[in-house]
């Protein structure tokens, strides 16, 4: 996987994670929207006829799409829920479609008795497929997106163009506005241990923005080293674990990854640049210090 499509696939999946309700329907038509374009047909509730349970619908694969992305999976109200979608999803469209597509935000997994009455609706109405969509199913999609549709919505990403022109100028503006959120404790820098992306359960896509922010990380070391202040690595360093701790208990290592990320780079998109420096800069202090947790075998 290349820098580029790394940066994209991980800011869609950290979209897809945060989104949750009306959001994550928002987000869902416009990926199908971009992926389909008039092939997708969107549907809004209208007054007091709402949408009579139609989420979208794909031309082309006579597929009727039923978005459920609550805040919390409760059994009792999915199951109550699903099955009104279902059964009026029959009673109003059941001539246009031959596919009923379940999209969810449940990011481990549908529990089981989300598969039962799945399989259980699929048995009792032969000539219907039903198919539960989540994380997988719509980065598929998103992978068909053009450029230019990625760039109208996540802007422009890093590239090799963008590795290759990185120099000390944009790794200044990221550690001098990190130097304002330090502490004035130090702390001792350690080596990575092999096996590290790996213990954390980081994805691919998150793996390859760190391998390629290593290839700069250099710079980073050589530009402290310079720095009139030497104390600043080590400063920064307790800065980094001291915000990763924070985040632990609460989020997937993947979106910790980009709140580490936001946090380092600023809340606005920046560059192409900046982000290359933020994503340098981090993958510094992750292999130079204790950001992410080490393999056990190799912990003390």
């Amino acid at each position: 996987m290349n820098l580029q499509d790394a940066y994209y696939e991980h800011k869609f999946e950290l979209l897809y994670l945060r989104t949750k309700g009306n959001e994550f329907q928002t987000f869902f038509e416009r990926l199908m929207g971009l992926a389909y374009k008039a092939d997708f047909m969107a549907c809004r509730p209208w007054g007091n006829i709402g949408d009579r349970k139609n989420d979208g619908f794909l031309k082309s694969d006579r597929r009727l799409f039923q978005v459920y992305a609550p805040n919390e999976m409760d059994a009792a109200r999915a199951i109550a829920k699903i099955t009104e979608d279902f059964e009026g999803a029959k009673e109003h469209w059941s001539r246009y479609f031959d596919k009923w597509t379940f999209v969810h935000n449940a990011t481990d997994g549908l529990p089981p008795h989300i598969h039962e009455l799945l399989l259980k609706f699929e048995h009792v109405n032969a000539g219907i497929i039903l198919e539960p969509w989540g994380l997988e199913e719509l980065r598929q999609i998103f992978c068909r997106l053009s450029l230019d549709d990625r760039i109208s919505w996540f802007g422009h990403a890093p590239d090799e163009e963008t590795k290759a022109r990185l120099g000390f100028k944009e790794i200044q503006v990221v550690l001098e506005s990190l130097e304002c959120k330090t502490m004035p404790t130090s702390a001792t820098v350690k080596a990575i241990p092999p096996g590290k992306i790996e213990a954390n359960n980081l994805s691919e896509t998150v793996s390859t923005l760190i391998k390629y922010g290593l290839a700069k990380s250099p710079l980073v070391s050589a530009f402290l080293e310079k720095w009139h202040d030497e104390t600043l690595g080590e400063r920064l360093a307790v800065s980094f674990r001291k915000k990763y701790e924070d985040l632990r208990e609460t989020m997937h290592p993947n979106k910790i990854f980009n709140e580490l990320q936001t946090w380092a780079g600023g809340n606005q998109i920046g560059t192409p640049e900046h982000q290359m420096a933020v994503l340098t800069v981090l993958a510094y202090y992750f292999e130079r210090c204790d950001i992410f947790e080490e393999p056990r075998d190799v912990i003390e």
